[in-house]
């Protein structure tokens, strides 16, 4: 995804918008959309417009607009509004309130990114008959396998995106050539929606060339595997299909036996037997455990990232995720940012170290408690030079220098790599369906090892009084590991912890504001946005989600 969306790309790109509007206007458009895709500089132009789509969906195509946290992070205890600056979208989503006509209740972005993925679904193998094969810009069969893969995986991760934010959905798998298409669809159910993401994936796992390094910033081998676990891992947990977790466990296994970027075998002793093999050294070193997230490409951890190069893209101005301590909209939630976690002799306020070794490299903890709305630093995405604390001096985080603002003592725009899949996040997930089918011990083992490469206590399986306990441990693991990185709300609703969980923080939010003390209330119809308004009525035949 590096530097897609060069003047270049968005040239060509622009004779192919992925939504029926862009190409309705007439001739121009419908003839170059004719034209296009006959050789391999157009497929390449069409790849990297489609991870464009996806990279702007979900980083964002405004300030404060990546979507990956607010559907996947900001209605959890991750996240609360700034009271100092509020708008009516982050009150919905603090309060629970959703409506229709929230900012990030659209999924038009995702169904474009579908689009994108649809036309060379339909169009790769047409390629050879304009540019045959051995000729001057031909596309290889294997390049047309590869790109053919990675279409596929990308729209079976959005279907898996839209179907976990809004349940029911239109599928769509063929790409609109002619004004004279059909536009309105109506829903599809959401078995049917995540069924066709598991087809998706399934059909991409088999075309895509295995044993090669994660390719990072593209979808191969390891990320398919992942989002093929996720995605049962779901269907599982919502569903209550224990069938589904043995299914996400052979992904798993799958997943162990690609290669990382750097080509190291992700978890090689893991491939066979059940709960088998792990190890912290398959994992980033705790020390440098920031060094996944600032150079992806080598880390043993790295699967699946989104490069936003600000050159091509601008500022990756995200809410919440921002480095920056003034960012509005959302901040670090109270109890996680003065809380996480006090195994030792922690104190807030200070530089004095704390055990666990992710904290100080996640976010600014040396803030005063007088001030916490201002200074809470998220820098976890970010390059900077990490100084351990010493008998003699604290911990110490410093951006690099100044290189074209003079004024700022540090840079204020960055490259940005955030991580969709990462094996910590997977081996807490497969530990989830251990503890699920019954394996406690295997799934206390994955959990010490994420546990002790953050050089915290590791615990067993003596230690919970049943499955449940152990896996809100494994929940709390997750929350401390990921943040950020836009699992948080997708844990909770898949483990139907929402209530337990958010009931006594809306309680209290609600009571502060003077608001009846609901809670989070007893529709689970609830866990899904409502469709935007302009999405309603840019298609009648769409029913909208209740109870909005």
């Amino acid at each position: 995804m590096k530097k897609i969306l060069s003047i270049t790309v968005l040239g060509i790109l622009l004779m192919f918008g992925s939504c029926k509007k862009a190409i309705d206007e007439q001739p121009i458009s419908e003839g170059l959309l004719k034209d296009f895709l006959k050789n391999k500089i157009e497929a390449d132009a069409a790849v990297a417009g489609m991870y464009g789509e996806f990279q702007q969906t979900m980083i964002g195509d405004g300030q404060y607009r990546n979507r990956m946290t607010w559907w996947g992070e900001a209605r959890s205890d991750n996240w609360e509004r700034r009271i100092t600056y509020t708008v009516n979208a982050t009150n919905e989503i603090d309060f629970n309130g959703l409506s229709e006509i929230n900012d990030y209740a659209d999924w038009s972005f995702l169904y474009s990114t579908i689009g994108r993925a649809n036309l060379l679904i339909k169009r790769l193998p047409e390629i050879k008959q304009y540019t045959p094969v051995g000729t001057v810009g031909a596309l290889t069969p294997q390049l047309e396998n590869s790109y053919t893969a990675q279409a596929l995986a990308m729209r079976g991760l959005c279907y898996f995106w839209i179907a976990r934010v809004w349940g029911d959905a239109p599928i769509r798998t063929e790409p609109y050539l002619s004004i004279s298409e059909q536009g309105e669809q109506a829903r599809d159910p959401k078995a049917k929606v995540l069924e066709q993401a598991i087809n998706d994936l399934t059909r991409a796992y088999e075309l895509t060339q295995k044993n090669v390094n994660a390719p990072v910033w593209y979808i191969g081998e390891a990320a398919i595997t992942s989002i093929l676990a996720d995605v049962y891992m779901w269907r599982a947990g919502t569903t209550k299909n224990n069938a589904d977790y043995n299914e996400a466990i052979v992904w798993f296994k799958r997943l162990f036996a690609a290669k990382a970027p750097t080509g190291k075998v992700y978890n090689a002793a893991g491939i066979n037997a059940t709960g088998a093999g792990g190890d912290v050294a398959d994992l980033q070193p705790g020390p440098t455990w920031n060094t996944q997230f600032i150079a992806p490409l080598n880390s043993v951890e790295t699967i699946f990232n989104i490069h936003w190069d600000n050159i091509s893209n601008g500022c990756a101005c995200m809410a919440g995720v921002t480095r920056t301590t003034n960012e509005p909209l959302i901040r670090m939630a109270d109890p996680l940012w003065a809380t996480w976690p006090t195994v030792a002799t922690a104190v807030y306020g200070t530089t004095t170290a704390t055990v666990d070794r992710r904290v100080k490299q996640t976010y600014n903890i040396t803030s005063a408690t007088s001030q916490p709305i201002r200074d809470r630093g998220f820098w976890k995405f970010y390059t900077g030079t990490f100084t351990a604390a010493t008998a003699t001096a604290g911990y110490n985080f410093t951006l690099p220098a100044a290189s074209y603002v003079s004024s700022l003592p540090y840079t204020p725009e960055t490259n940005v790599y955030i991580p969709m899949y990462r094996l910590s996040g997977m081996y807490l997930l497969y530990a989830e369906a251990l503890n699920k089918t019954g394996d406690q011990a295997n799934a206390v083992k994955y959990l010490n090892i994420i546990k002790t490469r953050a050089g915290v206590p590791t615990v067993t399986a003596a230690q919970f009084a049943d499955a449940g306990a152990l896996e809100m441990a494994i929940l709390k693991e997750r929350q401390y590991e990921l943040i950020g990185e836009g699992v948080r709300w997708f844990d909770l609703v898949r483990t139907d912890r929402v209530k337990e969980v958010m009931d006594p923080i809306l309680i209290a939010r609600q009571t502060a504001a003077g608001n009846p003390a609901i809670g989070w209330g007893a529709d689970k119809n609830r866990y899904y946005w409502p469709l935007a308004t302009r999405v309603m009525f840019s298609n009648s035949l769409l029913v909208q989600n209740q109870p909005y």
